[in-house]
């Protein structure tokens, strides 16, 4: 009998600091997912130092177009190899500027939205009017 008292006094005890330990670990854990730090918005302008002279000349076309399928940009960029038009869109992209997609069974591109109006703010980029 005394076992079983001894046991039972055990059995709460351990109930008792297990739920203690996962109620303090519980409410750790909610603080550290608030105070996750959230990814800054990108310097626009100094990045866009860093990009070569056909990089430019891709992105400023693509701020006035918008949006491009990868053959329209063959043809317009029809002195640059594919392979290397293909590197240097790619390189644009994973700088943020664009987004690339699939839609019918082809690829386009499309200029960032939030780097989109940082353009228009700007009066040194000339864009066409808006149809």
């Amino acid at each position: 009998m005394e076992n079983w008292v001894g046991l039972s006094i055990a059995l709460i005890v351990g109930l008792v600091v297990g739920g203690a330990i996962t109620y303090i670990l519980a409410g750790r854990s909610k603080i550290e997912a608030i105070t996750e730090p959230v990814a800054p918005t990108p310097k626009w302008w100094e990045l866009r130092k860093t990009l070569t002279g056909t990089q430019m000349q891709i992105l400023q076309y693509m701020e006035a177009q918008r949006e491009q399928t990868i053959e329209q940009l063959q043809e317009k960029f029809s002195f640059i190899p594919d392979r290397e038009l293909y590197y240097r869109l790619e390189q644009i992209a994973l700088m943020g500027f664009m987004g690339r997609g699939r839609r019918d069974g082809g690829v386009f591109y499309t200029l960032n939205e939030a780097y989109s109006l940082t353009v228009e703010d700007d009066k040194t980029v000339m864009l066409p009017p808006s149809s």
